[in-house]
């Protein structure tokens, strides 16, 4: 047996079928719900306000609430990907002090945050003395990759010391690297 769409009738596009798409705001949410198009449910009135007062037809007004939702999917996917990374602080690219840094191309470090060495599996090592904001260039360009779409996992030198292996460990230490304090930030 199939099952295909209903043939149409002389009734369709009629005053009938114009009610039965008729629905009330429960509906609507019970609907949003199940779809889990929440930023949508959450703000329904606001939204179709914010079109009528616009006077959007309706494709624009489609594409106004899904505009609306992706970006609410975009900022809660942010906001979850920056708790499992476990930065020990929030920095930006845009707070890093360059002039303090004379040595440090901001052309460069800008480029790091497109993340292109992260799609190539390329690895970037940050060296230098304390306080010349290794930690802070190390949790910025985390933060642009996770808007990016990449997962991130930030982890202090102490950390990974502990998580390698004691076999690793006693060959890393006899040949002069040691383990390092966390970063502060």
């Amino acid at each position: 047996m199939t099952i295909g769409r209903r043939a149409p009738t002389a009734a369709s596009g009629s005053q009938s079928d114009r009610a039965a798409l008729a629905c009330d705001h429960e509906t609507l949410i019970g609907w949003l719900t199940r779809l889990q198009l929440t930023a949508i449910r959450d703000q329904l009135d606001n939204l179709i306000d914010e079109a009528a007062r616009r006077e959007m037809t309706l494709r624009e007004a489609l594409a106004f609430l899904i505009e609306r939702e992706i970006a609410r999917k975009d900022e809660r996917r942010i906001e979850m990907a920056s708790k499992i990374a476990h930065f020990p602080c929030a920095r930006d690219l845009d707070d890093f002090d360059f002039a303090a840094q004379p040595s440090l191309d901001p052309r460069q470090i800008r480029d790091l945050a497109a993340c292109r060495w992260v799609a190539r599996g390329e690895a970037l090592l940050l060296l230098g003395p304390p306080g010349v904001g290794k930690t802070h260039l190390a949790i910025a360009l985390g933060r642009a990759a996770i808007r990016e779409g990449y997962s991130v996992l930030s982890s202090s030198p102490r950390r990974w010391w502990r998580r390698w292996p004691r076999r690793t460990r006693k060959v890393a230490s006899r040949s002069g690297s040691a383990s390092s304090p966390s970063p502060s930030c």
